[in-house]
């Protein structure tokens, strides 16, 4: 395929994990309780967060499955 670059992303030690179910254009409302899920447990984000795409196989979100990942250390 054109225009798409395959990197391989170091594994890391601890992260927190959420998951997203439904349409991209809420995402950030789930980003955004993975984040207070981290400062709530004293953790500090030490990379960058990844998305995994578990279902998307539609042209309707609505039942779109999503992982986030977000590296962590603690404080």
């Amino acid at each position: 395929m054109e225009n798409i670059e395959i990197i391989e992303l170091p594994a890391v030690p601890e992260a927190i994990r959420g998951v997203h179910l439904g349409a991209m254009d809420t995402t950030h409302e789930s980003w955004q309780a993975v984040h207070e899920e981290v400062l709530a447990r004293g953790l500090v984000p030490t990379g960058p967060c990844r998305e995994v795409y578990v279902r998307s196989e539609s042209d309707d979100q609505a039942n779109w499955v999503t992982e986030l990942q977000q590296p962590v250390s603690a404080a």
